[in-house]
């Protein structure tokens, strides 16, 4: 005997969708996380490691307490003088390559006094 799909089984009960509902809310009330999430994790910063190198140390730059345009006539012991500061001096802040040799007009760094001049 054939039977619609409107007419129950007898002694079985008969299934709708807000039973599935039903057991399936039931179901999933029960469930909790399996654990509580992590806390935010800090940022870990960078790790810089410096070795020391072997070899030629590194001159540092002479400190410049001012400019100078050289003038008609000027020397480089005159120029030394004014500022109080040596010629060697003078030399190495400009990387001179002829200590007699300046002409007018030439801009000069003149550095910080470190010593008495001779």
């Amino acid at each position: 005997m054939w039977r619609s799909r409107s007419q129950s089984i007898p002694g079985r009960p008969r299934s709708s969708p807000s039973w599935l509902a039903l057991a399936l809310a039931a179901l999933l009330a029960g469930c909790q996380p399996l654990a509580e999430p992590l806390p935010p994790t800090e940022e870990i910063p960078e790790l810089v490691i410096v070795t020391p190198t072997v070899g030629v140390p590194i001159t540092p730059a002479p400190v410049v307490a001012g400019r100078y345009t050289v003038l008609p006539g000027d020397t480089l012991s005159g120029i030394a003088a004014r500022f109080g500061v040596s010629e060697s001096d003078i030399v190495a802040a400009n990387d001179l390559a002829d200590r007699d040799h300046l002409f007018a007009g030439q801009e000069l760094a003149i550095p910080v006094p470190t010593r008495s001049a001779p």
